[in-house]
Formats: structure tokens, C-alpha cells, sequence
């Protein structure tokens, strides 16, 4: 147990951050010695102000928890049934309440002792003799711990903890509060930094010459008679008693004779008597202003009843009339009578003059008095002052001592006014307020520099309290004193203050001479590499461990501590030397088992302790592995390129494609009988097949579809089926070879040797079929104009050109002729053909030949068609023999089933085909990166996320993936050749035997990289994250790969319960999964600025793992959906799922409703149980220091305005809302806790993604997602957009800021080459101002570029659809 002290006056002048210093820190942790499960926490305030200060501090910082305020104002004192409590109690975690709320509940037994876990007492001091806080440590807390019950611990906090100076009051403390006194020793250095003592004056002003009370006032003499000479004949109460007549009327009558005091009497006297003080204070006019103001609120009220509600209608009545009597004096001033302030109250005046630049700008000041009437005048005197009003914005606060049933004529303070002018002083917009002391404890104004005693403080606890209040450097502290007073003396109060600084000073010299005796001991330390001869020594482990600290994370920020915290502990032993050891704590992103080290031994310094625990931490890190050999943080400087090309040119030499031609001409030669036979077909867009078979030297084992286009109009679909092994003799194959030689030579003679037929395919035709060519004149004897089958013609003045037969016609001499279309030249019908490609006449345009002058071929025109497609289905063949290679080959361990898959992923875009490697290679981007994420975490528990993602990146960049790839042997795969067909030639088994292959290439190392990640890809679509996992094993083999089940179980933590777990049932409902170790969710909701983290760790890790679980559930959601999405819409869409500012917006906008019960006042006046419930988020648990969390209500206050907005665009579907995202800027943290719990359920759950997926379903990322997809919302940022729009101009975004109302806002302009296209104003930020710029810039040029094609239609649109319309079918469905 202990009781905090503080011996400074203040906190520092700093920013609102509540971080602990060490000096705090220090005192914090005396007091948490013993940990706890948290059951009920109970602070004490000495007052509701100060309760609800606590209250809004609190609720703040422990948004996530249930914390009630309890004061007298809440009507305590009618819960008079143990179920009440019991209700407004439920799940309840922390009571911030007057300690007479706590007494009274203990009292009557609605609270036990034995229900606490904890205690805390704010103004400790106040803690003796009958104060309510003593009496709960008297009555019960020392009554259980003495009968062996539980009892909670106690935690005291003051600035004070001496109520007064005289020998045994600190003790007498202890005793009471069962606690031990601390002080800041260690940490002294650093608190003298932040005390900031004011300057203290004694501001005198002259005796007052006025005639003592009443003066000479008609008003006050009214008064003071009426009060001195009551006329107790005609009091309604004694009027009463003497109507019953009765024994205890007449008892009752003379209680009221002896005592002289009726109700009516004391309200007159008190009145008289805080006028008295006016009178004194302030002058006769403010005296008299008050007398008659408490008049006029009195005469007002009697109707409502609202001033003295426990007074009857008779005993107003009677004291109105006395009062409107007082009041007609007022038009009367006796001889020498003037209105005027007291010299007191002008000097006062004079003094806030005098100081007005002191408060200007953010600067406060605070006036002491001690009458609440006192403070109510002096307010509407300065408020009135000329020469104050313009400085000045005036506030009044007395605190809440009236509530119903005390409320008294001389009472004229507003409860609502005061607590607002409190918030206002609070916020600035009062720069003064007056106060009673009530204002002397707790109440926190950092910003206070000013304070005037207008009357002087009591006891050295309200000097020093009020003292407290100047916080700021150079602050001042003024005590008004009238002339000739010496009673008044800070001299005395001082004294104190001047023996802590001499106690300081002869530390100072201590501390000097033992460091001194260390040094030799210090210089003989060192710690050597013998690889490197790099040296660590105790002089510079302190330098060191603090640069560890600041580069092990990306989480450094305002709101976080890098600083390795010291601990240092002395003793004495019994000849009276001191030693000292040290004790340092690493921030909580580094790992328990490193987080902190204690110095070797004990030192004469404090000093060399410190360095020595620094210098044990620092081996520790380095024996770790979190130190390389030359003793420096396992962190390189960041790489130039973001491509990720470290120490890899963009152009290397790779293996030479291998050529799949090749191989099977060295099967042919290998003169064996088995062949595989293939079935070919060709189907039209009507239906009508066409087969063929088609035999190879090795097995094809899948079936393969592609389309073939003979032009823009007309395509057809092949089929190349799985092959069936066949027994081909030596003279079965010389046939084929001749069909084979026939084929080809309708259509391909120009580029055949006519000596060779050695090919490395063979195809086969039916024996009826003849490949001859006849004159046509022969070949139409008898013919039919209206039934002419296509057929290919050759015309005698034109060799090597065929042309298709359309039809016959005669001649205009009777002769037959043949009207034509020329034959395609195109070799490669694997691409479709540009539709501009038509307007070429030569292949639409038809001609007429005399039939006597053409051949034509016999075979059927479909093999005169399939002859032409021989080109493009041999190079399908050797692309799928390529894959088939692959797979059997490199990859045979994976077992991949569809070899279409294996062919996509090798195929680059460049090689023009159908699929190319970008979709898969989008997906196994983020497999990879999922697989890195979870080797790197789970090989190197001890490492901080900064080491994690430098090592995942050397992991997943394209150096690493095609180091990997051409070690593997995968260049000799990819295909980046487009097949044009121009070069074609057919292929013979002697040519490709004696052809000298290229053993290099060149190729871009990205491309290689690609393909790797591709694979990847194409291993998890055929196989799920089992078989891609292992093949980022194959292709990554240098690297070290642990089996994916023990990888997750390696990161599960050995602690199942975090102390505290019911606490959290809450949180685990929200993300629909109820954790086995609660260690984990408690791990993924704390910020790295949390203090006191000593054992658990930050999230920095779990959010590192979950933001690669994140891409492992979006991306492949994207790669399946139906519509087969482009990389680039993948990439947008995954872009606008996974940012920051949109899981931030999901973690704000999500909430759960959480019940609870409340006390209430019913129209009956009675307390009642109420059920409310109130918006639960998960943001709101997340564990951190104060100054995020106040900066996290600035996040959340800017969501408010712009959450409609954006979920308006989200359920319309049709584009992201970018602008008002971006302007919503949430904090990093926000997007964080997403990913950092999203971590911690997959570890949890051992990996299952549904559980991971329920959570992200609550969160609304995957029901956006949907919406997205459904809707074809347009998610491509507007600064993107701008660029696209803007062609080859340049695109400049100019920034400029403007200050309007003393509110500073960002001005961005676009332009577009030369011109300014679109301006925005008034953004909250840089970032806001561009892409609001932007969106407007988008806007326009989509404008300008609609009416530009608008107009270019008009004026050429019309002659090219009549191109387009002379274009002909030139090809006819194939017929039988």
C-alpha cells in the first residue's frame, strides 16, 4: 500500500499529454507491488467538481469499461434497498464519488469491503480525524484487515500529505490510510525539470476609513435591524406553536425563546451577516447590490417555491414583507453616505490591470476568496469594471454545497452557471474565474499562470494547494494584505520548500563523489565481437539501447515513449554505506524476455547502476539475435527503388526459353512406335464441328480450348482433347507424313522444304480424301450457281495466292466465270483482328476470274481451313507442352491438376495471349506475403514488427523471388514472345536437331519475379494455402520454411489468462469469437503508449500478422468472382478494401449496444431502477495513454461530421467516397486495432479464416466488398483519374494555406499542362485539399473530353460507317 506524494507544485508547461515521467511512474509503481483481478475500483473525490473531472478523465481513457459517478447530487441518500444497489452497480468496473457516498454505503451495508479491489483516495491528506475518508479506513477497511478478511489495496494521492506542520501529523497519516509515505528520490532530476514555482508577492492595500457595517447605507442599517431586532412576536412558527398549545408546542416555543432563532430569523441573520462581509470586502455599493438582488430572486421564487422549498407559504410571506420593506430604504443614503469600492477591491482591480498581459493568449488566472458571497460580488464588480472588460472573460464557481433542501435567501449561486463557467475556463473561452477554495484541490487548469489570493489562505495545505494551481513556467502568486497586517507571513509556508532544495543539494555532492569512486570500476567493463572487434562499454550502452529502442518500430510517434525507462534501488548496510542497483524496462513493443535487465551488481552510484543494467540489456539484444556482430540494430536504411529492386539490375541474362519443338524431335529420333493421338476440332459459331486427328510424340493430358478469329466477325472454337496412346509402325508413319506434307502444302508451300516431311507431328486424313488440285472448268462440268460448297482457288497470273470460291457466275459472253475473296495471309488467328482491320478492301472486296484460268483444290474446304489454323495449333501445343514440362518436371512435387493454370502463370503479358500471369500473379503477391508474414513471426518471436517487416520484405521482393526462380531453373519456362505467325515455318525433326540454340535471353528481372509469384498463385487456386505454401518452399528453397500448423501454434502464448478476462466477454461478442487465450485479445487491443506495460506486449506484431491475413481473405474473394476482375481492377478494388482510412471508418462506424441500469428520480419523487444501454465500439477498448486518447476524440469528432456522407456512397455502390475519406484522416491507430485483432483471432483459432472472416463480416469490410462488386463502384482514387484524363500533360498540384476567423485551412490547385483546371478551399488538411482538387479536376476534363468526342463523331463519324458497312462475311459456316 502507499500513499503518492508529490513534492512539486505543478505539472509541467507542456501540451495536454498524459504520460507518466518517471518520476510519477516511480510513485506509481511503490503502489502496484501486488497485482490484482480487478473486481470493483473506487476512487474518492473530495468533491462532485473534482468527481466529475475524474469521471471525464476516466471515461476517456476506459471508454470500454462501465464507470459510474456517485455524489450526493445523484440522490444517494434515497437508494434505500439493497436491489437498487445491486442494479446500479452491475458491471460496474470503477465508482468515482465523494467519500460520503462511499461511508454511507458501507454503513448500511449496500457496499462490503470485501467487494473492492481497490481504493484510491485523491487529496489523501484529508484523510484524519472525522473526514468521511478517515471514517471509511476507521470503521471498516481496519476492522476486516484485523479479522484476516480480504481487504483492497489502498492507493493515496496528494501534493500534500502533511495537513499541517506540526511533529507526527505525516505518521498519523500512515497509520490512518495503512500506507507508506513515498516521494520522487531517483527520478528528482527529472521533477525539478517540470516544477515551475511561481513568483510570490505580498500585494498590500490600504485600511479601509469607512464607517464599520452598516455604514451609512439604508439599505444595510435596514437590514441589520431587521436581523438584531427580530420581532419573534409575529414569527408564523412561534404564531403556530402557540395556536396547539400543547406539551410539546410549548417545549418546542421554548427551545425558541432560549435559543432566539427561528427559521425566519436565521435567514435574516445570515443574510446580514454575508452582507457584513461584502460591506468589508468589497464596499457599501457591493454589499448593497447583493442585499437587494437577494431580494428581488427571493420575491420571484415564492410562486415557484424554487429558492426555500422546505418553507411554508407563511414563514415566505412573512419574510417578504420584512424584506420589501428593507428594500423601499433603498432610495436612502445617510450623511455621508457614497457608492464606492473597498480599497481592497480596487487594488485588486488595479493588480488584474497591471497583469493583464500575463493571462493574454492562452493564459488563465484564478482568484482565491472565501465567502461564496464574496465571490458571487466581486464577479459582477469586474464584470462591470471599464478598465477590465475588454481584458478579462469572468467566470464564478463555489461549488455544489446547495442542493434541495439547504438552499438559503444569501445563496446566490446558479449551479448551471457555474458549472459552465468552469468548462468555459477550462476550455479558454473565460480567461478568469473566481473561486472558493473548493477550486484548491484536484481541479485541473494547466494552463493557469496566475493567481491572486483575495483572501490569503488559512493553513500551509491552502498555501500549497493554491500554490499548485500556477502551473505554467513563470506563473506569479500574489496574497492581497492589508497595510500593517504581520500575521500574514509566506516566509513560514516557504520554509519547507527550502529544505527539500538543501536535502537536493547535499544528494547532489553524495551522488558527485560516489560516481567518482565508480569510474575506475566503469572503464574496466567491456563487452567484444571477436569476428568484428566491435566494443560495447557502460560509457556508451545507454546511447545505444535508446537508439535500439527508437529504430525497432514504425509506431514512434508524440504519443509514444521509445525511451528505455531506469529503475535504480538503494541500500544500506549496517556500517551505513549506500549502494545502489538498477533496473531498466524496455518499451513494450520488445519482447517480456527482453524487456528488461538489472545491473550486474551493486555500485556507489546511481549513475553506474544505470549504465550497468543499460549495458546488460544491450548483450541480452545482442545474444538475442536483434544485434548483428557489429553490435547495430538488425534495421537497414530504406531502399530507394519501392519495387522493391535491391542489389538487382532490371535487365539480367536468364536461360533461353526452352523450345517444346525441340523436345519432341529428339523423342522422334529416338525411333520409337509410340505415338499419342489427339483429337482436333474446329466448331463454328453455329455449331458445326470439324475433326481431326493429330498425332504427337508425347502425351498431352488435358483437353485445351481456345478461340481462333478469322476476322472481326467471325471466330471459331478449338479443341485440342487429351491424347490416347497409339502403336504407329514405320510405314504407317511415312503415310502420315504424307498426309501430313499435304496439308500443309495447300496453304504453306512458300515456306516448306519439299524434300523433307520429317515432322515432329503427323496428321491424319480419311483415304477418300485426295489433296489434288483441278482445273476448274473440269471440277464444275455441271454446275449450279445457287449451290456452290467454298473451295480454294489458285488463279494462273497469280501463284501462291489462293483465294476462296464465293460463288459461280457467267461471264457476259456466256463463259464461267469465278467470283473470289483473297485467302487470309495472316499465319496467327490466335488474336482477335482490330476492327479498323476490315476497312482493308483487300480482304472484303470480291473478284471475278474466268474459270479457264483457275484450279481448284478437291479437298473439302474445312481442311483447307484447318490447314490454315496449323500455325496457331502447333503453337498452342508447344506452349502446353511447355506447362506440361513444368509441372511434370520442376514442380512435380505439387501435384498441380490443372495445367492451364501452370500455362497462365508463365505466360507474360507480352506474349499476347488470351490469359497472361497478371491475375495470378496478383493473388500470389498477397499468398506470399501472408506465408512471409507468418515464417518471419513465428521464426523470431523476440523480434519487433520493424525487424519483421524489413525481413518479410527481403522475403517477398523481386531480388529474392528471382534469385529463387533462376536457381530453380523457371526462366527456361516463361513466355514473353507474342506468336504472330509472320516467321513461320513448319517444323522438321532434322532442322530442329541441327539448329544451334541461344543459351541466353534477356529479360527483365520482374518479369522473372512475376512468374514466381504467379506459380505461387496457380499452386493456391488448385490447391489452397497448403500446396502454395509449398511451393513458395520449392522456389524460395535457400530460405528456412516451418510447417504452417506449427508456425501458428509457435505464436500462441503460454499464459491462457490475462488476469482480467470477464472484462473482455464484451469485446469478444463484438468480434463474434470467443478467445481460448484471452492473452492474445488483450495483446491486440494495447497500444504501444500504454504505461505500465511490463509483462504483455503491444500489437505492433499481431497487427503485422493480421494486416497479411486481411490481403489472404480479400484477394482471393476478388481473384473468384465471377466477373474474372483484371489485375488492375483487383488491385483497385483491393486498394479501397485494405487502406487505412477505411478500416478506419469500419472500426469507428461498427458498434454494439450495451445494457446497463441506472438510478433515477420518478414524477413521484421516488428512485427507481432504469434500464439504458449505450453504443459500444471497438475502438473503445483499446488500451493506451491519455494523449491518444484525446486525440482520438478529435478523430471521432471529425467522423461524426462526415460518417453519413460516406456510408451514403457506400450503399449507393457507384463510387468511393475518396474525398471525404481522406478528410476524415482517422488515426493509424484505428486501422491498427482492425488488424491487429484480425491477427490475434487467427492465432487463436489456429488459423481457421472463418473465424477471421465473422469478424471482418460484423466489421462491414466484406459487406462493402460486396456492394462494391455488385454496384461496379468506381474506386480509382481521383489523383489517379486526373493523370489518366490528362494524357501525356503534366499534372501539378500546387498547396497554399489560408488563415480565416484564426482558423488556419489548405488551399490546392491543379494544373494541367499550362492551365489551371479545378481549385479547392477551406480543407482540414494538405492531403484533404488534393484530392478534393482533384475529384473537381476529374469532373471537368470527363466534361471536356465528352463533348470532344461528341464533336468528333459529327464530323467523321458517318463516312466510316459507310466503311463499315460495305464490309462482308467473307467466310461462309462450314458445311458437309
Amino acid at each position: 500500500m502507499a500513499v503518492a506524494t508529490s513534492s512539486g507544485d505543478g505539472e509541467p508547461n507542456e501540451p495536454h499529454r498524459d504520460i507518466l515521467r518517471s518520476y510519477q511512474q516511480e510513485m506509481l509503481e511503490s503502489s502496484l507491488e501486488r497485482n490484482t483481478i480487478v473486481v470493483l475500483i473506487w476512487l474518492l473525490a473530495n468533491s462532485v467538481e473534482l468527481s466529475n473531472q475524474h469521471f471525464q478523465t476516466l471515461s476517456l481513457h476506459l471508454s470500454a469499461y462501465r464507470i459510474i459517478s456517485l455524489t450526493g447530487a445523484d440522490g444517494v441518500d434515497n437508494w434505500s434497498d439493497q436491489r437498487r444497489w445491486d442494479a446500479v452497480l452491475l458491471n460496474v468496473r470503477v465508482v468515482i464519488g465523494t467519500p460520503a457516498v462511499l461511508k454511507d454505503a458501507l454503513t448500511h451495508s449496500f457496499v462490503h469491503m470485501s467487494k473492492l479491489c481497490l481504493v484510491v483516495f485523491d487529496e489523501a491528506h484529508h484523510c484524519i480525524k472525522n473526514d468521511p475518508m478517515n471514517a471509511i479506513m476507521k470503521n471498516f477497511y481496519h476492522p476486516a484487515k484485523s479479522r484476516a478478511e480480504h481487504v483492497p489495496h489502498i492507493l493515496g494521492l496528494t501534493a500534500s500529505p502533511a495537513i499541517n506542520p506540526k511533529a507526527g501529523s505525516l505518521q498519523q497519516l500512515e497509520a490512518n490510510l495503512d500506507a507508506t509515505v513515498i516521494t520522487p528520490r531517483r527520478s528528482l532530476d527529472e521533477l525539478m525539470k517540470f516544477v515551475y514555482p511561481p513568483h510570490i508577492a505580498m500585494i498590500q492595500y490600504a485600511a479601509s476609513d469607512e464607517l464599520g457595517y452598516p455604514g451609512a447605507d439604508g439599505v444595510c442599517s435596514a437590514l441589520e435591524n431587521a436581523a438584531l431586532h427580530y420581532d419573534f412576536s409575529r414569527d408564523p412558527y412561534v404564531l403556530q406553536l402557540r395556536r396547539y398549545d400543547d406539551d410539546k408546542a410549548r417545549r418546542d416555543m421554548q427551545k425558541v425563546l432560549e435559543k432566539q432563532k427561528t427559521h425566519c430569523s436565521e435567514e435574516l441573520r445570515v443574510l446580514n451577516r454575508r452582507a457584513a462581509t461584502m460591506y468589508a470586502q468589497l464596499g457599501v455599493t457591493a454589499a448593497r447590490e447583493f442585499i437587494l438582488t437577494c431580494i428581488e430572486r427571493f420575491e420571484a421564487s415564492t410562486v415557484q417555491i424554487m429558492v426555500m422549498p422546505d418553507t411554508s407559504m407563511h414563514e415566505q410571506q412573512h419574510l417578504l414583507t420584512i424584506l420589501q420593506k428593507i428594500r423601499s430604504n433603498a432610495a436612502t443614503l445617510c450623511a455621508g453616505a457614497v457608492a464606492c469600492l473597498s480599497s481592497k477591491a480596487e487594488r485588486l482591480v488595479s493588480l488584474l490591470y497591471e497583469q493583464a498581459a500575463q493571462v493574454a493568449g492562452a493564459g488563465r488566472a484564478i482568484i482565491f476568496v472565501r465567502e461564496r458571497a464574496t465571490v458571487v460580488g466581486l464577479a459582477d464588480i469586474l464584470c462591470r469594471s471599464s478598465k477590465l472588460k475588454c481584458l478579462y472573460q469572468v467566470g464564478a464557481f463555489v461549488g455544489t454545497s446547495s442542493f434541495d433542501g439547504r438552499s438559503s435567501i444569501a445563496d446566490l449561486a446558479e449551479l448551471r452557471k457555474q458549472a459552465e463557467d468552469l468548462r468555459h475556463f477550462r476550455e479558454g473561452n473565460k480567461n478568469l474565474i473566481i473561486a472558493t477554495s473548493v477550486l484548491e484541490e484536484g481541479i485541473d487548469v494547466r494552463e493557469c499562470n496566475l493567481v491572486i489570493n483575495f483572501d490569503a489562505p488559512d493553513t500551509l495545505i491552502g498555501f500549497l494547494q493554491r500554490r499548485g494551481r500556477a502551473r505554467k513556467e513563470g506563473s506569479k502568486y500574489y496574497v492581497l494584505v492589508e497595510e500593517g497586517n504581520d500575521k500574514i507571513d509566506p516566509s513560514k509556508w516557504r520554509s519547507q520548500e527550502e529544505q527539500m532544495k538543501q536535502e537536493y543539494s547535499d544528494e547532489q555532492r553524495e551522488r558527485q563523489l560516489a560516481e567518482s569512486l565508480d569510474e575506475k570500476a566503469i572503464n574496466t567493463r567491456v563487452y567484444r565481437i571477436p569476428s568484428t572487434s566491435a566494443l560495447l562499454t557502460l560509457h556508451d550502452a545507454k546511447a545505444h539501447l535508446h537508439h535500439f529502442c527508437s529504430v525497432s518500430t514504425f509506431q514512434a510517434s508524440n504519443y509514444i515513449d521509445t525511451r528505455p525507462d531506469y529503475h535504480a534501488t538503494s541500500t544500506v548496510d549496517p556500517s551505513g554505506e549506500k549502494s545502489w542497483t538498477a533496473r531498466v524496462t524496455l518499451p513494450s513493443f520488445v519482447d517480456p524476455s527482453l524487456r528488461s535487465a538489472s545491473s550486474r551488481g551493486p555500485w556507489r552510484s546511481e549513475t553506474a547502476a544505470i549504465k550497468d543494467a543499460a549495458f546488460e540489456a544491450y548483450i541480452a539484444l545482442h545474444k538475442a539475435g536483434l544485434l548483428n556482430d557489429r553490435l547495430l540494430p538488425l534495421v537497414k536504411a530504406p531502399v530507394a527503388d519501392a519495387g522493391g529492386h535491391v542489389d538487382q539490375p532490371s535487365i539480367i541474362e536468364v536461360a533461353a526459353r526452352l523450345d517444346s519443338w525441340v523436345v519432341l524431335a529428339k523423342a522422334v529420333e529416338a525411333q520409337r512406335t509410340q505415338w499419342h493421338a489427339a483429337e482436333v476440332s474446329i466448331t463454328s459459331c453455329d455449331g458445326q464441328s470439324f475433326v481431326i486427328t493429330m498425332l504427337l510424340p508425347v502425351p498431352l493430358t488435358a483437353v485445351q480450348c481456345f478461340m481462333l478469329y478469322w476476322n472481326e466477325a467471325t471466330s471459331y472454337t478449338a479443341t485440342i482433347a487429351a491424347t490416347k496412346l497409339l502403336n504407329v509402325e514405320p510405314e504407317q508413319r511415312a503415310e502420315l507424313r504424307q498426309h501430313t506434307h499435304a496439308m500443309l502444302q495447300m496453304l504453306h508451300s512458300s515456306r516448306m522444304a519439299q524434300d523433307k516431311n520429317d515432322f515432329p507431328f503427323l496428321l491424319y486424313m480419311p483415304t477418300h480424301i485426295q489433296v489434288v488440285c483441278v482445273p476448274a472448268l473440269k471440277r464444275f462440268i455441271c454446275w449450279n450457281e445457287d449451290n456452290i460448297d467454298p473451295a480454294l482457288v489458285y488463279v494462273a497470273d497469280r501463284p501462291g495466292k489462293p483465294y476462296i470460291l464465293q460463288r459461280l457466275a457467267t461471264g457476259s459472253f456466256g463463259e464461267l466465270d469465278l467470283v473470289v475473296t483473297a485467302f487470309a495471309k495472316r499465319k496467327d488467328f490466335l488474336h482477335p483482328v482490330a476492327e479498323r482491320l476490315c476497312i482493308n478492301t483487300a480482304y472484303t472486296s470480291e473478284e471475278v476470274f474466268p474459270a479457264k484460268d483457275c484450279t481448284v483444290h478437291t479437298t473439302p474446304f474445312e481442311y483447307c481451313l484447318f490447314a490454315a489454323f496449323i500455325p496457331s495449333f502447333l503453337h498452342r501445343i508447344d506452349t502446353r507442352l511447355l506447362a506440361e514440362d513444368l509441372r511434370s518436371g520442376l514442380l512435380r512435387d505439387l501435384h498441380i491438376g490443372d495445367v492451364d493454370l501452370v500455362s497462365e502463370a508463365i505466360t507474360a503479358p507480352s506474349a499476347g495471349e488470351a490469359r497472361d500471369y497478371n491475375r495470378l500473379e496478383f493473388l500470389g503477391d498477397s499468398i506470399l506475403k501472408f506465408c512471409a508474414s507468418l515464417q518471419v513471426t513465428s521464426q523470431h518471436l523476440t523480434w519487433p514488427e520493424r525487424f519483421l517487416t524489413l525481413e518479410k520484405f527481403r522475403l517477398v521482393r523481386n531480388c529474392t523471388l528471382c534469385q529463387g526462380a533462376l536457381k530453380l531453373g523457371l526462366d527456361r519456362y516463361i513466355l514473353t514472345k507474342s506468336f504472330t505467325g509472320a516467321k513461320w515455318r513448319p517444323p522438321y525433326v532434322s532442322s530442329l536437331l541441327a539448329i544451334d540454340l541461344p543459351e541466353k535471353r534477356s529479360k527483365s528481372s520482374k518479369t522473372v519475379a512475376d512468374v514466381a509469384e504467379a506459380l505461387i498463385g496457380a499452386a493456391f487456386v488448385d490447391g489452397g494455402i497448403e500446396k502454395a505454401y509449398q511451393s513458395i518452399q520449392i522456389i524460395l528453397s535457400d530460405e528456412v520454411w516451418h510447417d504452417l500448423g506449427n508456425s501458428i501454434d509457435t505464436l500462441t502464448p503460454a499464459s491462457v489468462e490475462p488476469g482480467h478476462d470477464h472484462a473482455l466477454a464484451q469485446l469478444e461478442d463484438m468480434i463474434g469469437h470467443r478467445f481460448t487465450n484471452k492473452t492474445l485479445l488483450l495483446e491486440a487491443i494495447t497500444h504501444a503508449s500504454l504505461p505500465f506495460q511490463r509483462t504483455g506486449m503491444s500489437y505492433e506484431r499481431l497487427e503485422f500478422l493480421g494486416d497479411a491475413v486481411l490481403d489472404l481473405i480479400i484477394v482471393p474473394k476478388l481473384y473468384a468472382h465471377e466477373r474474372k476482375l483484371k489485375h488492375y481492377e483487383m488491385h483497385n478494388l483491393h486498394e479501397a478494401l485494405v487502406n487505412g482510412v477505411f478500416l478506419g471508418y469500419c472500426c469507428m462506424q461498427y458498434s454494439a449496444v450495451q445494457q446497463y441500469n441506472q438510478i433515477v428520480k420518478t414524477q413521484s419523487g421516488k428512485y427507481d431502477v432504469q434500464e439504458s444501454a449505450r453504443l459500444l465500439h471497438l475502438h473503445d477498448f483499446v488500451r493506451a495513454s491519455g494523449h491518444l486518447l484525446h486525440a482520438k476524440q478529435a478523430s471521432l469528432e471529425v467522423f461524426d461530421r462526415l460518417r453519413v456522407p460516406i456510408a451514403d456512397a457506400f450503399a449507393e455502390g457507384k463510387e468511393y467516397p475518396w474525398p471525404d475519406l481522406v478528410a476524415m484522416a482517422p488515426m493509424k491507430f484505428f486501422s491498427d486495432l482492425v488488424e491487429s485483432t484480425l491477427g490475434a483471432v487467427f492465432i487463436d483459432c489456429h488459423g481457421n479464416l472463418q473465424a477471421c472472416e465473422t469478424f471482418l463480416e460484423r466489421l462491414g469490410v466484406l459487406p462493402i466488398m460486396r456492394q462494391m462488386l455488385e454496384g461496379r463502384m468506381e474506386t480509382i482514387s481521383p489523383k489517379e483519374k486526373v493523370g489518366i484524363l490528362a494524357g501525356n500533360d503534366s499534372v501539378v498540384y500546387s498547396h497554399s494555406m489560408q488563415d480565416t476567423d484564426g482558423r488556419r485551412s489548405f488551399v490546392c490547385e491543379v494544373m494541367v499542362g499550362e492551365v489551371m483546371v479545378a481549385r479547392r478551399e477551406n480543407c482540414g488538411s494538405k492531403s484533404e485539399a488534393e484530392v478534393r482538387a482533384a475529384a473537381e479536376a476529374v469532373k471537368i476534363l470527363s466534361s471536356r473530353k465528352s463533348s470532344r468526342n461528341k464533336r468528333e463523331f459529327v464530323e467523321g463519324g458517318a463516312g466510316e460507317m459507310e466503311v463499315e458497312d460495305g464490309a462482308v462475311d467473307i467466310v461462309p459456316a462450314m458445311q458437309y
